[in-house]
């Protein structure tokens, strides 16, 4: 008689998991959590001004660094706007959207274990 070990995955909807990190969710991992990261998301973008405004940033900051370093002729209004404010302010907006990466990589990190090989 053959011994054959006990399969150490479980095949669902999504594909095959590992069986102990699923059973390890279901008793501890809160789905809303996903939900709430959606919600944050949408917060920190509508502060930012959206995707969008944060990009049109960073071309009118590569634009007044263009004039300075480069001699390009200005192409951003120059009326009472600083360039080291408009970086910092950027700097901020960056500083508040990886914050919230940082804590989407940390909640979904219990999901990345579900990997049939440990999530490795």
């Amino acid at each position: 008689m053959i011994n054959l070990p006990t399969a150490s995955f479980r095949i669902t909807p999504y594909g095959e998991v590992d069986a102990v990190a699923l059973e390890n969710l279901r008793d501890g991992f809160d789905t809303s959590q996903l939900l709430r990261l959606v919600d944050r998301l949408d917060s920190c973008l509508a502060e930012l001004g959206g995707i969008t405004a944060m990009r049109d940033e960073l071309l009118n900051l590569h634009a007044m660094a263009l004039t300075l370093v480069e001699g390009a002729v200005p192409t951003v209004p120059a009326e009472n706007i600083r360039i080291w404010e408009v970086a910092e302010s950027l700097r901020l907006d960056l500083e508040a959207l990886s914050s919230w990466i940082r804590d989407a990589q940390l909640t979904t990190a219990p999901l990345r274990g579900l990997a049939p090989d440990g999530g490795a």
